[in-house]
């Protein structure tokens, strides 16, 4: 089978949760700044719902929804509870309090408007996303950015984000300068 259609086939259905996704939710627990929990959360891109119900656990929000364009994972995540809808975030930026994205600008092509969108659309940003390091991106399909790349779209776009680096990602909090919803 082609990469591409083994990445189609894959693409934001979680498997397996490995241990290096666990050291990041694990580092998540400790550096979530109070300000991001006890938020209505929106995980823009949440595939089939395994990693939205552990940043539930973590984050603690009082309203959860999930968006994804794929409708499959869409309606597993649905049978695990979750509040979600078929979204495709180049097209239309759902707005709210709190946007997450664990692993999702790497798959879009048009990175930076998604990022002046979601700026637009949510006061409190947190975003994890893995960092291309070699020839490979640990077991992350998608088109991975080097820490360089990664750094200049936070610069431009999240402006003094808290940033942090756990094994091969990035994880960010932004707060817009007008501050919490």
């Amino acid at each position: 089978m082609k990469m591409g259609l083994l990445s189609r086939f894959f693409s934001g259905y979680t498997l397996v949760i490995g241990s290096h996704i666990r050291r990041q939710l694990e580092f998540l627990k400790e550096k979530a700044p109070p300000d991001f929990k006890h938020r209505q959360l929106d995980d823009l891109g949440c595939g089939d719902g395994k990693i939205t119900l552990l940043l539930k656990d973590i984050l603690l929000p009082t309203r959860l929804r999930g968006f994804d364009v794929n409708p499959n994972l869409v309606k597993r995540a649905r049978a695990k509870g979750i509040e979600a809808e078929v979204n495709n975030l180049e097209d239309d930026m759902p707005s709210g309090e709190l946007g997450v994205m664990w692993g999702v600008l790497h798959h879009l092509k048009d990175r930076e408007g998604c990022l002046r969108r979601l700026k637009e659309n949510y006061s409190l940003i947190f975003i994890r996303e893995p960092v291309k390091t070699g020839l490979a991106s640990g077991l992350e399909l998608g088109h991975p950015l080097r820490k360089e790349e990664l750094e200049s779209l936070i610069r431009e776009y999240l402006a003094g984000s808290q940033v942090f680096y756990c094994g091969n990602s990035v994880i960010l909090f932004y707060i817009s300068p007008n501050g919490g919803i």
